[in-house]
């Protein structure tokens, strides 16, 4: 018989006293953890995904929370100095030496601070030479005891700070700092704001900082975690070695953990800001954390596994309501987790519909008390059930090809959060123990438990015109509760059976091989064209594309596009076949699937993916979107419904409106374009949008049918269902091309300089150059990215560390091909007004630099390692082979598997100054400026 994991807990589902003590969980075999005498933690696992890559991060328990009110803001500002110069890395040394060998800043040097925790990192690390595991483990070092702290230094990152709070001081983030006082009152997290004070930021003393840094950053608050293609015994030893001398802090252990107050009657905090988007209603029920004899135990994992079967069921729910056209509301979530760091709770969130909002409140509150008054059907229950056991088993199955940052975020949540670390095959076994445990009245119990009169905070964000009930009126409707009438929920018999009907088979008229891409290709009898790719990269993953060109280029009338841009949107709210969205979800409980229809300008798709077993699924939702979309008029109102809450308060926005000027100029106001406004709903018609969709998707056999993952061309069964669910398909011989409908952007110099109202001022800035006079290379396409890349490196340096103007600039080089050829350089950036016109002549004199002088040597060598170092680890991605490589061999005839590298190489600061060079030859570039009124 096989042992169990388990003796059914009662203390486990209730918290009440139990007849054996909990159980300590195993730790997982394959890490191994350590500490040191002066406290400082380590993770070291070896990991082949990728292979000669590793991660190396440095989690420091320490974040804003921690701040005194003079330091405002200044645990951020630490971690951006700590790029700024260290002890073995003196002024960008660490960006420096990691560019140089394809590891990229921003992208892979990176780190984080938050209230409680601030992280560092160093990914995809090369690993095949000793002396760069040696300097990244030197960075650990540095990042924890090594921080220079130069004054200069210091002074020049004001601005950085100062521009950062400015991109991220939008609507959100005002209401979040605005709403923190009133949920916790008289608590540090009331007063703390991770960005912080910006009277700080400016003003600060140079010794503040230093004092943060040597009171909190120390090895009992640290932990190093390294996980990749290592020797784990080496890097223990180099560990060891390198934190020898670290002494342990001088108040080690005096790290506090902050609460917040229990509180009887409800706290209501109300928080409305004008660009505020819509309207988010929240209810907390706080809740004690389990005591420590529990945590880490198999008590607290069933105890976790019990409030994730709750809230998914509730969530469930949810997702059936926001379906009725009569839901005052457009999307909701539940879920039990950390509120702070010393208290947890269960949290139910409803975003409600415009001048809807006091029915949205009430409507919660009668969901979560009928929760609480008559819990959940067993059927309910068995749903949720099938579909954990089915995401374990997936992970399960793809054990073996865990990528090296999925270990080390895991080990990052062990060390800051407590999360167990057993493994997932301990976890795999022990689910399928736990949930046949775990029936219908004891969770219903435990739900129960949830929904409290005490401890509750409500809080509403929302834009200034909703329509929002009072304080007394939060509080009155929240007090009736208990009174309301409502039903018990009722068992509801769930059809599974999508096709009702099997196709009639077709056959497979003909197979070659591609020995290079390590293809098989099948052409079936109805014509449709199958590209098989098998890959042991994930064992339990199967990427799925059918694609076709066309696309909205095929609708001539551009009063249809509204609706074209909306019909797959549609589509997919009415559900499919005989299913509506509702039960098609409940049909597929319990299976790993998912696939959604797209119509973009130039082409026509379904993409998705499933796991092995529920293959078959997946082609027959791609039969039935190819068959039977459903008209739905009920599902169309509740889309509709979305849809204007979304746009009810967009032209509040200011981004929104930039983004839309943006989008104008570049198809030079084209009668083409479809512009995101409130004005958008009543351009869309439902009988027209599924005549596009139906007309787009019309005939299969103008598709390419990608397969890509653990397949095998040879197995019977995927023969027998690519012949069923593909070959069963009616097609035509017609075939559709992309066409050209002349939209360009406007030749020579233009500008859209205009003013708008907004909260925080701010100078948003879009600069293009454009050409179509370039023809389309893999060659030219190298250029154009190699191009973007150089420059976000020079306005790195000239507008972020040397102007301290904008936080960053998005700069980006295309070319693409449909429905023309079309090069394009691309920048974008926030800044203060006041600096606006100088950093914008920055933007357009590093592009003219390069255009006369060429790139600087050194920078086109870190891109070009970048390149080819993340090229060799794409090769061993699915999606890489599925979205990229295949595509672009089948569809437009580039091998990437043999052109890609060279291409790469060819680049020489030569072909990027007349690539350059050619891009600027039309003058075609305009500018989009923001400024506040």
């Amino acid at each position: 018989m096989k042992r169990s994991l388990f003796t059914p807990l009662l203390l486990a589902i209730t918290l009440c006293a139990a007849a054996q003590m909990p159980t300590p969980l195993p730790t997982d075999s394959a890490v191994r953890i350590g500490k040191l005498d002066n406290g400082l933690t380590y993770y070291i696992r070896h990991n082949e995904w990728p292979k000669e890559r590793a991660e190396f991060h440095i989690a420091q328990a320490v974040g804003a929370i921690l701040e005194e009110d003079h330091q405002d803001g200044l645990a951020h500002f630490l971690e951006h100095m700590a790029f700024n110069g260290t002890q073995h890395f003196p002024g960008k040394g660490i960006i420096n030496y990691f560019e140089s060998i394809g590891v990229r800043f921003g992208t892979n040097i990176n780190a984080y601070t938050s209230l409680d925790e601030t992280v560092y990192r160093l990914s995809d690390v090369p690993t095949y030479r000793e002396g760069i595991i040696d300097s990244a483990l030197l960075v650990m070092h540095d990042w924890a005891c090594g921080l220079l702290l130069e004054g200069d230094e210091i002074e020049a990152e004001r601005g950085v700070i100062r521009e950062e709070w400015r991109t991220g001081a939008d609507a959100q983030r005002r209401i979040w700092k605005a709403m923190n006082p009133l949920k916790y009152p008289g608590s540090q997290y009331a007063k703390r704001d991770v960005i912080g004070d910006t009277a700080v930021i400016n003003n600060f003393e140079h010794q503040a900082l230093r004092d943060y840094y040597t009171k909190w950053y120390g090895p009992d608050n640290q932990a190093i975690v390294v996980v990749g293609d290592i020797d784990v015994d080496a890097i223990e030893a180099k560990i060891k070695a390198l934190w020898a001398d670290v002494p342990a802090r001088a108040n080690r252990g005096e790290r506090p953990i902050y609460s917040v107050d229990d509180n009887v009657e409800p706290i209501v905090a109300i928080v409305t800001d004008k660009e505020a988007q819509y309207t988010r209603i929240r209810l907390d029920f706080k809740k004690q954390q389990l005591p420590e004899m529990f945590k880490g135990t198999d008590a607290a994992y069933i105890q976790n596994v019990a409030f994730s079967l709750i809230c998914s069921m509730l969530n469930n729910r949810f997702k059936d309501l926001v379906m009725q056209p009569e839901a005052s509301f457009v999307g909701a979530a539940s879920f039990y987790g950390e509120l702070v760091k010393a208290k947890d709770a269960f949290i139910s969130i409803y975003v409600a519909k415009s001048e809807q909002e006091t029915k949205a409140y009430a409507d919660m509150l009668f969901q979560l008390e009928k929760m609480r008054r008559y819990g959940f059907a067993t059927a309910e229950l068995e749903r949720v059930k099938q579909e954990t056991l089915s995401s374990y088993e997936k992970s399960y199955n793809e054990r073996n090809t865990v990528r090296n940052i999925s270990y080390t975020r895991e080990y990052i949540r062990h060390f800051l959060d407590g999360e167990v670390i057993p493994g997932i095959e301990w976890e795999y076994e022990a689910i399928q123990q736990i949930l046949p445990m775990l029936d219908v009245t004891q969770l219903n119990a435990l739900a129960q438990q949830l929904i409290t009169s005490e401890n509750v905070i409500i809080s509403f964000e929302a834009p200034e015109n909703a329509q929002l009930p009072s304080e007394e009126e939060v509080r009155t409707i929240f007090a009736q509760m208990p009174s309301l009438e409502i039903e018990a929920p009722v068992e509801e018999v769930v059809r599974t059976t999508l096709i009702e009907k099997t196709p009639k088979a077709g056959k497979i008229k003909a197979v070659s091989y591609n020995a290079a891409l390590g293809t098989t290709e099948w052409t079936l009898r109805n014509g449709i064209k199958v590209v098989l790719k098998p890959t042991d990269f994930k064992q339990d993953e199967i990427l799925f594309t059918a694609e076709s060109f066309g696309g909205k280029s095929q609708i001539a009338d551009p009063a249809l596009l509204p609706s074209a841009e909306m019909a797959c949107n549609i589509v997919e709210f009415s559900g499919i076949g005989d299913f509506s969205m509702t039960e098609l979800q409940r049909a597929l409980a319990g299976k790993q699937v998912r696939l959604t229809p797209s119509i973009d300008a130039t082409s026509e798709s379904l993409s998705g993916q499933s796991t092995v077993k529920d293959l078959e699924t997946l082609l027959q939702l791609t039969y039935l979107y190819f068959t039977a979309p459903r008209r739905d008029e009920e599902a169309f109102q509740v889309f509709m419904g979305v849809l204007g809450t979304q746009l009810k308060n967009v032209a509040s926005n200011p981004q929104a409106i930039y983004s839309d000027s943006v989008a104008a100029m570049a198809c030079d106001y084209s009668e083409r374009a479809v512009y995101t406004n409130l004005q958008l709903l009543d351009k869309i018609d439902l009988d027209q949008a599924l005549t596009i969709y139906k007309e787009r998707f019309a005939n299969p056999a103008d598709f390419t049918f990608f397969i890509t993952g653990n397949i095998n061309p040879q197995d019977p069964r995927l023969q027998d269902l690519i012949c069923i669910y593909l070959g069963g398909l009616k097609t035509t011989k017609q075939r559709e091309e992309v066409i050209d409908h002349g939209t360009r952007v406007r030749l020579g110099q233009q500008q859209n300089y205009f003013t708008q109202e907004m909260h925080t001022k701010t100078a948003s800035n879009y600069i293009q150059y454009t050409s179509y006079d370039m023809p389309y290379t893999i060659d030219n396409w190298l250029n154009m990215q190699v191009l973007g890349r150089i420059l976000s490196t020079r306005y790195l340096e000239s507008i972020r560390e040397k102007e301290g103007g904008s936080y960053g600039v998005g700069c980006v080089g295309r070319l693409t091909r449909l429905p023309v050829n079309r090069a394009v350089l691309l920048m974008s950036f926030d800044t203060d007004p006041e600096k606006q016109q100088k950093l914008i002549s920055i933007i357009h004199q590093e592009v003219q630099t390069i255009a006369q002088e060429g790139p600087l040597a050194d920078d086109l060598q870190k891109v070009k390692e970048s390149l080819l170092k993340d090229y060799t680890e794409n090769l061993e991605k699915n999606n890489y082979w599925h979205n990229s490589i295949l595509p672009r061999y089948y569809l437009y005839h580039e091998d990437f598997t043999t052109q890609y590298a060279p291409a790469v190489q060819a680049v020489t600061a030569e072909t990027i100054q007349s690539t350059l060079n050619n891009l600027l030859t039309p003058n075609n570039v305009f500018e989009v400026v923001m400024l506040p009124e």
